[in-house]
């Protein structure tokens, strides 16, 4: 089925507006849809599944959908021209004519298809596979040039019959149905798109653009394998009293960043960590030495606090269009109309909780000093009268390793916590927790669940 599930806020995000931007009021050139269209029939069906409209070369001037697909359509071929120097996967596969051998038909649906469901970008059904049949979802017309050629491309491989399995960890591990694959060495969907993104990112010039699908490669390398690709390794990615941002497998410990002023905290948005500076700004890493400043909401919300909250922050939790900031007494949520308060109640916080597997839960954890671990109601029921609503309460389920704040497990299978007063500490395979010498001197605020290695980031700086 499709292509970063439960993703879509960001990816509308990352519509590449530079490179390949939709301008609505130009038309398309005849040659370019006549061409297009000798090559693939396009058409949209309504939800009952009835089609709609047949495209012509008369629809050149179509503003929304069928103007997209033609654009993805000639971004793939243009991306399917570049040649690569050093690129990770080594293919050097013409999605264009990988498409246009395996694609006769596109069918556009409208979001509210029954197929369209949970953000679905597009699907192949196996009754039409004999027919070369695949349909994408439409969403409202939000879905950028960029998306909609990366789905196009997951799509067809779906057509020589490679399945998702069900994911082994990551946001997509909770959901019901399979939707990983193996591996990058497979070849399947997830690979064609993660190949395809690696070639456009490029070809593009402009700086943001090329954060924008840095973004999606990072979350999908992170998120989308079960055996993660390029070499990354499991372990704990951390912020520590030096302003630095480490990385540590169990055997080697590598310094990602080393900032100049004081961080706030580290976080995870989506596969892609965020560090917040003191000062109100905030940075974004995505396999690039060089952090990328990051505009919008998160950082304008965050800029609303003043100094002295911003220096007590115990962590952060962005997830479930949540925006939170833990403090020693409360968390404080952006809402529509300012920031909403929670306050403990016989609780002494130390950081949001983040599972070792790194999936993704419907509500926010918080780890207390006494290593329980505390759920919290969204902010949308912080000022409820209705204690059954607006109160925390203790998920026994997830109360794991309660000697430390936060933990992660590394490619030997040690995990790595921090202890008391920040203290690195690391536990073998039946063992205890115990201070490691490589980290002397050194405390730690938080450790994050991460692959990383310097491969995909050696690649991506090109």
């Amino acid at each position: 089925m499709s292509f970063f599930k439960p993703i879509v806020v960001l990816l509308m995000l990352c519509s590449c507006a530079t490179a390949y931007a939709v301008e609505k009021d130009i038309c398309l050139s005849p040659g370019l849809v006549k061409s297009m269209l000798s090559r693939f029939d396009i058409t949209a069906i309504d939800d009952t599944g009835k089609e709609t409209k047949k495209y012509t070369v008369a629809d050149k001037c179509d503003k929304d959908a069928f103007k997209k697909t033609v654009l993805a359509l000639e971004q793939i071929k243009t991306v399917s021209e570049q040649k690569i120097k050093n690129a990770p996967d080594e293919n050097r596969i013409d999605f264009f004519a990988y498409i246009n051998e395996k694609v006769k038909k596109i069918i556009l649906m409208p979001d509210n298809s029954s197929l369209c469901g949970f953000n679905e970008g597009g699907a192949v059904l196996d009754p039409e596979k004999p027919d070369k049949i695949i349909r994408l979802c439409i969403l409202n017309g939000r879905v950028p040039v960029s998306q909609l050629a990366t789905i196009i491309v997951h799509e067809t491989r779906h057509m020589d019959g490679y399945r998702h399995v069900k994911c082994t960890h990551g946001l997509y591990q909770s959901l019901s149905f399979p939707e990983c694959d193996v591996s990058f060495e497979e070849q399947g969907s997830h690979a064609y798109a993660v190949s395809y993104m690696l070639r456009l990112h490029s070809t593009l010039k402009d700086k943001d653009d090329k954060f924008r699908v840095r973004t999606l490669i990072t979350q999908s390398v992170e998120y989308s394998f079960n055996n993660v690709p390029f070499r990354l390794k499991k372990g704990g990615l951390m912020l520590d009293s030096k302003n630095r941002v480490l990385f540590f497998d169990g055997s080697d410990l590598s310094v990602v960043n080393e900032f100049k002023d004081k961080i706030t905290a580290l976080v995870l948005d989506l596969g892609y960590p965020l560090v917040l500076h003191q000062n109100g700004s905030v940075q974004a890493y995505t396999f690039t030495d060089n952090w990328s400043f990051v505009a919008g909401p998160l950082t304008d919300n965050y800029q609303k606090l003043d100094d002295d909250t911003r220096g007590k922050i115990l962590d952060v939790y962005i997830d479930n269009r949540e925006k939170c900031y833990l403090l020693p007494t409360e968390i404080l949520c952006a809402g529509k109309e300012g920031f909403v308060k929670f306050t403990f109640d016989g609780i002494s916080p130390v950081a949001f909780y983040d599972a070792p597997d790194m999936s993704r839960y419907s509500l926010m954890r918080i780890k207390d000093k006494t290593g329980r671990i505390f759920v919290i109601p969204g902010s949308i029921l912080f000022n409820s009268d209705d204690k059954n609503f607006n109160s925390a309460f203790e998920d026994k389920k997830h109360a794991l390793e309660p000697d430390v704040a936060s933990y992660a497990e590394c490619e030997n299978g040690d995990l790595i916590g921090v202890g008391a007063e920040g203290a690195v500490v690391v536990k073998s395979k039946g063992g205890e927790w115990k201070a490691d010498e490589r980290f002397k001197g050194v405390t730690v605020k938080k450790i994050i669940p991460y692959y990383w290695s310097k491969q995909l980031q050696d690649f991506l700086k090109y």
